[in-house]
């Protein structure tokens, strides 16, 4: 299943997607606000609805306005540092962004002049957590994804040197680009595959089976002390081949970032 958000007419319906047809969770008796809200309280009876709603009567794409799947997350989001990077880590590290308003597919990316000098892309798929999860086994843990997003950290480089961690340099608002859909795992029959373009050049490209870290050892580890709420953000982190990686000159106004993954779509954005 893709679930995705549209708005018409100045309202925002968390809605199910398929073949360029959208249907309302309202339609279908689902009364959540938010896709967020969603992932935290749908029950299995409800989930499984889901698999056989009828898209005849759906509405076309085209009469509505996609928005970001998640576009004002009530929680920080959580990403995964180097999990690319073999550094010989035996425990995976942690840093939080925060994030207002997601941006969207067509958005301005503002460069903040005079306060940002190192603008940088990082191309990331994220796991949404299906439902609260406390003390969660590695091998519990795949039940507790929701689905995943695409997105792209945004990230100011010289701001992670000012005060040490990427926490500040990360939550600029506009920082966190969101793809439209949200794709359970039946959607994928192989390693989703993430890649990132600066103005047309490949930069970013590889499979999320890389990581050091997976989606299911995050939702336990992180779930081991403490309640992970559902509808929380989990970032796989980011592949090499962003400009710090690749000695670049790092993105300036007029640069057009595009980010893209398997059946999670592309995010394409200016730099102000």
């Amino acid at each position: 299943m893709i679930f995705t958000v549209y708005a018409y007419k100045g309202k925002t319906f968390p809605s199910l997607y398929k073949d360029g047809k959208v249907v309302s969770l309202r339609s279908l008796g689902l009364n959540y606000a938010t896709l967020e809200e969603t992932a935290r309280f749908i029950n299995e009876k409800q989930f499984e609805t889901l698999k056989n709603v009828d898209f005849s009567q759906g509405i076309e794409v085209s009469k509505v306005t996609l928005m970001p799947a998640i576009m004002e997350p009530t929680q920080d989001i959580i990403i995964m540092e180097n999990n690319f990077v073999d550094n010989g880590n035996p425990l995976p590290t942690y840093f939080y962004k925060k994030v207002n308003y997601a941006n969207c597919s067509g958005g301005i990316v503002p460069s903040y002049p005079g306060h940002v000098t190192e603008l940088d892309y990082q191309v990331e798929v994220c796991a949404v957590v299906r439902n609260d999860a406390y003390q969660v086994s590695k091998e519990q843990a795949s039940k507790h994804i929701f689905g995943y997003v695409l997105i792209n950290n945004i990230i100011a480089r010289n701001l992670t040197a000012r005060h040490r961690r990427p926490y500040i340099a990360t939550s600029l608002n506009g920082y966190l680009p969101m793809g439209y859909f949200i794709a359970t795992s039946d959607e994928f029959d192989k390693p989703i595959e993430l890649k990132s373009y600066v103005n047309g050049e490949l930069r970013q490209k590889d499979i999320i089976n890389n990581v050091n870290f997976d989606f299911n050892y995050a939702i336990s580890d992180l779930s081991r002390i403490s309640i992970l709420r559902g509808g929380s953000i989990i970032s796989s982190g980011t592949p090499f081949g962003t400009a710090k990686d690749l000695n670049k000159p790092y993105l300036s106004s007029g640069d057009i970032v595009c980010v893209e993954a398997d059946n999670l779509g592309t995010i394409t954005n200016i730099v102000e």
